[in-house]
């Protein structure tokens, strides 16, 4: 009976112990939470950008501290919708275990400043260009007036200048609006020349390329080393924007950023996916697609999106290889309509002609989802954000593809030795399994 007793007293003095030296641990903005939000949530988080408030220094930081505590435990913020457990991406936002409980306990501590000489240096920004200084800017030929509160506002075409004098290589790219909050999503296509509406099939159809979209929370498309989008002499750069009116009258100047290649470029950069119009989601309702794709060359894959609105709710894209394996490219099961990545594969998938690419897509219409509005509405496709919609993509290359460009600044200057004529491919995959003309509406989606 001693015996037990003494252990238990024993017990007891270790667990006081273990508590008084978690206290001695004290958890500071200045020291411990800074550096992780430095380095993963400023770039959103600061004067002038998205976010509703900055992280930037402890005042602040320390009104919003409870939120913070909520939207990190619970892994909504940072944004980061993929699971990364099974696939591994170059842009994950996501923090660690460790960092959600140093930010907690941040908090329960009483969310104290710290020694604000601890404070390291805040990383620097560009004000007007997440990717930094583009080295050229093409700038829409017309301004757009958002009329305020409209939410069902025209889809516009508008064309970017100058046109493309000669094969122009990007590296990096960036969409830039006046107003980011006023744009809802908008798609930028090159073309042979100035498209009257201005659309993904439009531009394909008369011999363009879908370039790629801005979407909520999107960031600067960066290409792997050795690769770039061109931009072929005499091409238009066109774009569609889907706008929405906010409180006040708003003039949009949409603006496209590029930095240029360099160096050796060995393959170019283009886009596959898909485009579905055959939704209906009943009321207090689920909703579920299968869609695939055939593709008509061995590809490289790159990355995987997927855009959808209010009450998408997950999404995966697989590839099906001509020998029935099967491999996950991307695996979101918490999509969120307010903050739509491209997921950029760290490594990326190489697969044969044949294979299928595939999209399994679901949407909640339920009072489950915290962004529906009327659950009790029945939904179908359409372009507007109560409406539904789904398109798909993935940035790929030509696996065989060995350009040899000497690239200088965007232009091609000469070619190395080993360089092979590049292959031209008409189409690089089939029509969606799935694939129906819209009812009642444009396709210039």
């Amino acid at each position: 009976m001693i015996r037990s007793v003494a252990y238990t007293m024993i017990f007891l003095l270790s667990l006081v112990l273990s508590h008084a030296e978690a206290e001695n641990e004290r958890v500071t903005f200045s020291e411990d939470v800074a550096p992780i939000v430095f380095a993963n949530c400023v770039e959103c988080h600061r004067p002038g950008e998205i976010a509703p408030f900055s992280l930037l220094d402890f005042e602040s930081a320390r009104p919003w501290a409870k939120s913070i505590r909520k939207v990190v435990s619970e892994k909504i913020m940072p944004p980061w919708h993929a699971d990364s457990s099974k696939v591994d991406y170059l842009n994950d936002r996501s923090i660690s275990q460790e960092e959600i409980d140093t930010i907690v306990a941040w908090v329960n501590q009483g969310a104290k400043q710290g020694n604000p000489a601890d404070l390291p240096e805040p990383p620097a920004a560009n004000d007007t260009w997440a990717m930094g200084e583009p080295d050229f800017v093409f700038h829409a030929l017309r301004d757009f007036d958002v009329p305020p509160g409209e939410t069902e506002i025209d889809y516009q075409s508008i064309h970017f200048g100058p046109t493309v004098e000669e094969d122009l290589y990007i590296s990096e790219w960036e969409i830039r609006p006046t107003v980011r909050k006023t744009v809802h999503h908008a798609n930028l296509v090159r073309a042979p020349l100035k498209l009257p509406s201005v659309g993904i099939g439009q531009a394909v159809m008369r011999g363009g390329d879908y370039i790629g979209s801005y979407l909520p929370g999107a960031r600067p498309i960066k290409y792997p080393e050795g690769t770039a989008l061109r931009l072929p002499a005499g091409s238009v750069v066109q774009i569609q924007v889907h706008y929405v009116g906010l409180d006040e009258p708003i003039s949009d100047h949409v603006m496209f950023g590029v930095k240029f290649a360099q160096g050796r470029i060995d393959k170019v950069v283009r886009t596959i996916g898909t485009d579905d119009y055959e939704i209906e989601i009943e009321p207090n309702g689920t909703f579920e697609i299968d869609t695939e794709v055939t593709l008509n060359y061995p590809l490289t894959l790159l990355s995987s999106g997927a855009h959808m609105h209010l009450r998408g709710s997950s999404y995966r894209a697989t590839a099906l290889f001509p020998d029935g394996t099967e491999t996950l490219i991307t695996d979101v099961p918490r999509y969120d309509f307010n903050w739509q990545s491209n997921y950029e594969l760290a490594n990326p998938l190489s697969v044969p002609k044949g294979t299928k690419f595939q999209i399994h897509a679901t949407w909640d219409n339920t009072s489950a989802n915290a962004n529906v509005p009327d659950p009790s509405q029945r939904i179908v496709y359409g372009r507007w954000t109560d409406n539904e919609m789904l398109t798909t993509w993935s940035h790929v290359l030509l696996t065989d593809e060995n350009l040899g460009l000497r690239v200088k600044d965007g232009l091609v200057v000469g070619k190395f030795d080993d360089a092979t004529d590049s292959v031209q491919p008409p189409i690089l995959q089939t029509l969606p399994n799935t694939f129906r003309m819209p009812q009642n509406t444009s396709t210039d989606d």
